[in-house]
């Protein structure tokens, strides 16, 4: 077997890639690397798992013996970032599929989004409440109030896909309630740990190829806002608007996310 030649950073955090392992089976030129879970009582869970990206991404560049494709999905992105920051001369280029640099607000554009489908749902006020809670008092405990009244609406995950997307939304659903497709406990771990950082976008060193996929359909990204965010990280970076919801590379082929030009 051929060493990978792009390396792949999953969303969530605490999602696995067992979606795009599903979709791609034969896809041997990548690594789906699945990020670990927190540690119990990790004091930073997620400067952990920026040093554990580092560490893998070094393994396999090591093994393959040249540069890699630094392939990022939603909260990948940020991963992707790091290692341009920390290994620029390990990254070929960079492709980030609908990035999220703001998970907590791209969340909460989420919940809003489920609100006006499910108005009518038994649980709708609740997550009105939720919202409006939130918005009179911003913080990680009313933004998990809000995040636990949105899983109890139904079919929350379809939101995710665009109107084509109908076939990747019914096995993303179906594979997300299979063991270790994603870790509640690491998930809130790693968020707040995020959150608590100072994200403030800074240029990268990394002076090679960046792409930038935003889906015509995201119901969690503003791509013309986050587009002036992701100019300041990377200058250089051209952005392409394809027709998916928020996680193109399960709506569309991988050597169309890989070749978006």
């Amino acid at each position: 077997m051929a060493a990978p030649s792009v390396f792949y950073l999953h969303g969530g955090p605490a999602l696995a890639p067992v979606f795009e392992r599903a979709r791609y089976p034969d896809a041997d030129h990548v690594h789906w690397w699945h990020q670990p879970l927190a540690k119990p009582c990790a004091a930073r869970p997620f400067l952990d798992l920026q040093e554990a990206t580092v560490t893998e991404f070094r393994r396999v560049a090591a093994a393959a013996g040249q540069p890699l494709t630094v392939m990022a999905s939603s909260f990948g992105a940020h991963l992707a970032v790091h290692l341009a920051r920390q290994a620029p001369e390990l990254v070929k280029e960079i492709l980030l599929l609908a990035p999220t640099f703001n998970p907590e607000q791209a969340a909460l554009r989420l919940a809003r989004r489920a609100f006006r489908v499910h108005t009518g749902h038994e649980h709708a006020g609740k997550l009105a409440t939720a919202l409006a809670m939130y918005e009179d008092d911003p913080g990680r405990p009313r933004f998990w109030d809000v995040f636990g009244a949105l899983s109890l609406l139904p079919d929350v995950t379809e939101l995710y896909f665009g109107p084509a997307g109908a076939d990747a939304a019914r096995s993303f659903a179906e594979l997300i309630h299979q063991p270790g497709a994603f870790d509640g406990p690491t998930s809130v771990a790693t968020s707040d740990d995020f959150s608590a950082l100072d994200h403030s976008p800074m240029p990268s060193p990394f002076a090679g190829p960046v792409s930038v996929l935003f889906g015509a359909y995201d119901p969690m990204i503003d791509a013309e806002q986050d587009r002036k965010v992701w100019e300041v990280i990377f200058p250089q970076a051209e952005f392409f608007k394809v027709d998916t919801g928020h996680f193109p590379l399960l709506e569309l082929t991988l050597e169309a996310c890989l070749s978006p030009a």
